[in-house]
């Protein structure tokens, strides 16, 4: 694995606003909040990151150094929880953790605290990765790179972000509490010889706002996958599968329905308990929080208790996936951190490419056999049945739908509307892939520096990217159909290789 971790610019982003900076303002005894959560990515090869939060509070000039929740105002009600950070790495990416209330009343700082963690990462060729485990965990890549699950150790396992000033909360005043989990200053490796030794330091940023975005709502979240639990005559319930939580959603007036392939109604009659679904939501700017679907896509052909997520992570001489995400209800007995051998479906209409509704993919651009894989795709897997032989387990696909892909990496050369980027990850790197082109259009949004459109981005920025990823053909960088860009700029400081 490559032994550097880049700086956050900001090691704890601290965005508050209240009062007279906006929202519903209706009036309500608590104060209704929605707690979201997002990674910052690293520039290694970590190709799935679960943390497990065990508690998570407000806090008081009573109990501003507290280091356990205890008598304190919890923001989240299900507890423990487990989330898989890999799928989150821009600000568009953010997923809610809970919609909750708490008591209105001034608050000096976010307490939150850990359990347990696995982490696969990609180790470099004639290297060694392990952890502080007892036992530790251990891989050796020889002369091509592997994929290693570790569980690194959290030192300390909590942490207490206070705000810069106190902070507000009245009741009836809709407010975002995020949380940024920097996966890319968190993973500290210790490297002795070839053998690198990690361990986490949990580094966490914090923002609160009452602003709402500028479409109104107070959050929007997308690309949450999972199955459906229960459907209401208004309303549908689904169980996020990278965070393990319920979420109840209403479709809002305009919502598409698509992938229904045995519905037309094109509403939430489509929707049946089992269904495997895809939503994009948005969080109201009122109290109370309403969950609005703005989209809802049907998984079809994929079957409740077969289906997961991966990474492809080889591609010859046999494809190999790596499941970063295992919904609820799953019977296949897979879990986060596997590596499987992947058989892939018979014929092309086993392959499909996840695209939201109204998007149309550029000419040239297919996924459909063995020939369009390229590593670093993200997929969803219906899988008919898993077998192991000795230490190889295989997992035979009827369907495989191709999901977005997010990594960050360097500006290198820009000709309108598309891009190129190289400073990627190792994983990229040691499996000979220096560059991506990113394709952009109507479909893509913007963000960071690059928040008005494409003009706000340079050559020598440094970005976050979320698309669907594909082989670029013989020879060719793999081309991504982008839609989601985050712009930081050209970095404050240079990567520095971990002591």
């Amino acid at each position: 694995m490559g032994k550097k971790i880049s700086a956050l610019s900001v090691l704890l982003l601290l965005l508050v606003c209240f009062g007279g900076c906006g929202g519903s303002g209706q009036s309500s005894s608590e104060v209704p909040v929605a707690v979201s959560i997002s990674d910052q990515p690293s520039n290694v090869g970590v190709l799935s990151f679960d943390i497990q939060i065990t508690s998570a509070c407000l806090l008081t000039s009573a109990n501003a150094f507290a280091t356990d929740c205890s008598g304190a105002q919890s923001l989240l009600p299900d507890l423990p929880m487990t989330v898989q950070l890999e799928n989150m790495q821009t600000s568009q990416q953010s997923d809610v953790l809970a919609t909750t209330s708490v008591a209105p009343g001034t608050y000096t700082a976010v307490l939150i605290t850990f359990g347990t963690a696995t982490v696969a990462v990609n180790v470099d060729p004639n290297s060694t990765d392990k952890d502080t485990a007892t036992p530790p965990n251990s891989c050796t890549a020889a002369a091509t790179p592997a994929v290693c699950e570790l569980s690194p150790t959290l030192t300390p396992s909590f942490v207490n972000v206070p705000f810069p000033n106190a902070v507000k909360l009245s009741g009836g005043q809709p407010t975002n509490v995020s949380i940024e989990f920097s996966v890319a200053d968190s993973l500290v490796g210790a490297t002795a010889g070839t053998t690198t030794t990690f361990t986490i330091n949990p580094i966490v940023g914090v923002g609160v706002t009452t602003v709402p975005g500028g479409d109104g709502n107070l959050i929007d979240v997308n690309n949450v996958d999972g199955p459906v639990t229960s459907v209401l005559t208004s309303s549908f319930t689904l169980t996020d599968s990278a965070t393990g939580q319920a979420v109840t959603v209403t479709p809002d007036t305009n919502a598409t329905f698509s992938g229904f392939s045995s519905c037309s109604a094109n509403n939430l009659t489509c929707v049946l308990t089992n269904q495997i679904v895809s939503i994009n939501y948005s969080v109201s700017d009122t109290s109370p929080l309403v969950l609005s679907a703005t989209s809802v896509t049907d998984d079809s052909g994929f079957t409740f208790g077969q289906a997961f997520e991966g990474t492809i992570v080889a591609t010859t001489p046999t494809p190999m996936v790596l499941v970063t995400q295992v919904p609820a209800g799953n019977t296949q007995d897979v879990t986060v951190g596997e590596v499987l051998t992947l058989v892939l479906p018979a014929t092309s209409a086993g392959f499909s490419v996840g695209v939201p509704a109204g998007q149309t993919l550029p000419a040239g651009l297919t996924f459909a056999g063995s020939r369009d894989l390229v590593v670093g795709q993200n997929v969803l897997i219906d899988s008919t049945g898993i077998t192991t032989a000795g230490d190889i387990s295989t997992t035979t696909a009827d369907q495989i739908e191709l999901e977005p892909t997010q990594f960050s990496g360097t500006v290198s050369t820009i000709t309108s509307p598309n891009l190129t980027v190289n400073g990627l990850n190792n994983f990229f790197n040691d499996n000979a892939i220096s560059t991506i082109q990113v394709q952009t259009g109507t479909q893509t949004t913007f963000g960071g520096s690059a928040a008005n459109g494409f003009n706000g981005i340079t050559v020598g920025d440094q970005a976050n990217f979320d698309g669907f990823l594909f082989n670029g053909g013989a020879g060719q960088s793999p081309i991504v159909f982008g839609e989601n860009i985050v712009d930081n700029g050209v970095p404050a400081e240079a990567v520095k290789p971990i002591n």
